[in-house]
């Protein structure tokens, strides 16, 4: 790729990565519904995040809390790839329970590309 792009064309590739990936997190940092997994600035184009559906916000931290949103991604995926609307992966790490995973790695992404997901992962999570 790099030898197609240049080195100009890769880093315009990877800064556009890196600037969509900084918007999708300071869209979701403290938006209702969404909590980060890891504190801080993502420094890569990952940006990792659960989706918080309105049945468990009000529910305090603990084992039934856990089990019932390491339930959400896969749910909310399934229903997305289902409607063909979009994608985007999840996994657990440690004793942390699924968690979407967002890899920004298309430069022909847009910011409405990324208010979409958002949006979708809202009206598909709505009533989990």
């Amino acid at each position: 790729m790099w030898k197609a792009k240049g080195t100009i064309g890769f880093e315009q590739h990877i800064d556009k990565c890196l600037d969509l990936s900084q918007y999708l997190y300071n869209k979701i940092k403290n938006r209702e519904g969404y909590e980060m997994v890891f504190d801080g600035v993502p420094q890569h184009t990952n940006v990792c995040f659960w989706y918080i559906p309105p049945s468990l916000r009000g529910m305090p931290d603990g084992p039934e809390r856990q089990e019932k949103l390491h339930r959400v991604a896969p749910k909310i995926k399934a229903m997305m790839m289902e409607s063909g609307t979009t994608m985007v992966g999840y996994q657990p790490q440690g004793n942390k329970v699924n968690f979407f995973r967002m890899v920004v790695s298309n430069p022909a992404a847009t910011q409405s590309d990324i208010d979409f997901l958002i949006e979708e992962m809202e009206r598909l999570g709505q009533d989990l």
